[in-house]
């Protein structure tokens, strides 16, 4: 189980010095909601938002999870999946401080449950099929572990013991403030725009996708020569947080926006919590996006090969393979999405979120966000930065910023080493 550092470790103090520092209280208290639902039917979660009607959020199928970012004093409850009995009360989570998971039983004896819920489980655990019965106590289990788990590590665990494992992929240590890492690639920077025609849509064919890393780089005499080095510097170390300078170009910054010009901006979406894009609108997210595949242009596809050095994870895997590569890994589909571009206009926003959501329980691996890097193509805005409104220091209780720099990398994970979800990435 993971173990949360000292905030004295983070500054590299020691002796009498080390006594003084005292994580802050941060003035942003958001944290995630998880909201189980126990019972052998699909539900709705709404937000009592103070409308008069409930806030619809998400649907849970039955012995699954669902999920939002939220905060003390929020009250969410359960409806059946039917919007004309939205106002039936199956069962209502007060949330608090601290606490992050929310169980709806109606099988469990002893627990307290409306008079609509009583009503409508009350043939009780009996009804249930075995198939219905192992996924019941697939939940069961998670949450007996999830309630020894917070014990020893004061986390709550929000994913599904035992199905998710550590993580497979190298995570980059974050010990303290200002430490760095040293990344070297081939993938060196475009100096010279090429020529339109040389420009075009790489094949999608998976046997023409691999490359030859003895071979010469794509398009060499348009870009910088020997190797490229990246440095990552920790600006925050819960959750992990890492800045990379330089890690484009003028050229792919002027690249990737021409890109954008011929493309359609469509309104962003938030995704569902158990991680499908496009499943709603919301005020939390007001920009306008649009996606560019990596096969889109050769020096997409670039970018993509250096992100794949500085995470340490095999190219390959971000792209779709042939069967010959990567055997070890059984779906043959690419890790990453594609490239988002995101605009925001004067006054537009991605207010606090977590990147992760919460995978079906029968989903093989429970797959889910494992790590985020954003590049940044202008710079000298007003507002505009990136913000980490929950990390862990001892000097103040504002927000991490992260100010735009035109060719400027951010990366952080959603994951912890030992395979729980990243609270604090928010």
């Amino acid at each position: 189980a993971y173990i949360k550092p000292d905030v004295n470790n983070f500054y590299k103090l020691s002796g009498e010095e080390s006594e003084l520092m005292v994580a802050q209280k941060m003035s942003f208290q958001g944290l995630a909601g998880k909201f189980f639902n126990l019972s052998n039917e699909r539900l709705r979660l709404y937000w009592e938002g103070g409308r008069g009607n409930g806030v619809f959020i998400a649907q849970c199928d039955a012995f699954n999870a669902c999920g939002t970012a939220t905060f003390p004093g929020h009250v969410f409850y359960f409806a059946p999946d039917n919007e004309r009995q939205s106002s039936q009360i199956l069962h209502r989570f007060h949330v608090q401080s601290n606490q992050c998971r929310y169980v709806f039983d109606p099988y469990k004896d002893g627990v307290s449950l409306t008079k609509d819920a009583t009503h409508r489980y009350k043939k009780g655990i009996s009804s249930l099929s075995q198939d219905q019965l192992d996924l019941y106590y697939t939940q069961r289990e998670d949450i007996d572990f999830a309630s020894q788990y917070k014990a020893f590590t004061g986390i709550d665990w929000l994913s599904l013991y035992p199905k998710r494992k550590r993580p497979s992929h190298q995570m980059w240590t974050a010990d303290y403030f200002g430490q760095q890492h040293s990344v070297t690639t081939s993938e060196t920077h475009f100096k010279e725009t090429p020529p339109d025609d040389m420009l075009g849509k790489i094949s999608n064919a998976k046997k023409l996708r691999h490359v030859d890393t003895s071979a010469t780089r794509a398009l060499e005499n348009y870009r910088a020569k020997d190797y490229l080095n990246l440095t990552l510097t920790v600006l925050s170390c819960a959750p992990r947080v890492f800045e990379i300078k330089n890690f484009l170009s003028q050229v792919e910054v002027d690249h990737v926006i021409h890109l954008a010009t011929g493309m359609k901006l469509m309104d962003s979406t938030v995704s569902g919590s158990d991680g499908a894009k496009g499943r709603q609108s919301s005020s939390t997210r007001t920009s306008k996006n649009t996606w560019v595949d990596r096969s889109r242009s050769p020096i997409i596809d670039s970018i993509y090969r250096r992100a794949s050095d500085l995470l340490r994870i095999d190219e390959a895997l971000l792209r779709s393979r042939g069967e010959d590569e990567v055997p070890s890994v059984k779906s043959k589909s690419s890790i990453a999405e594609a490239l988002q571009l995101v605009h925001y206009d004067i006054g537009e926003e991605y207010t606090a979120h977590h990147d992760f959501g919460y995978p079906r329980s029968t989903a093989r691996g429970q797959p889910a966000r494992f790590a985020t890097l954003l590049l940044y193509l202008n710079e000298g805005m007003k507002g505009g930065e990136t913000t980490f409104p929950r990390w862990v220091n001892a000097e103040n209780r504002q927000a991490l910023k992260v100010v735009p720099e035109i060719g400027k990398a951010v990366l952080f994970y959603s994951q912890l080493p030992d395979g729980n979800m990243d609270d604090l990435s928010q």
